[in-house]
């Protein structure tokens, strides 16, 4: 998808950090409500999936 106005930007990576892409405009779509609905709890999901994408830590959240 071509960012246009409006949209949000997304923090570039830094480091070993991973660049995120979503798989699927259901997707896309799912995090935008999932981000409006629990905004904390997206922030640290985000930051947690840029960090180690494949890690089964903390599975029960």
């Amino acid at each position: 998808m071509t960012p246009k106005r409006g949209d949000d930007v997304a923090p570039p990576p830094v480091g070993g950090e991973w660049r995120l892409k979503f798989g699927t405009n259901e997707a896309a779509k799912g995090w935008a409500e999932l981000c409006a609905e629990a905004p904390g709890n997206a922030r640290r999901c985000f930051e947690a999936l840029r960090a180690d994408p494949v890690s089964y830590a903390d599975r029960d959240r």
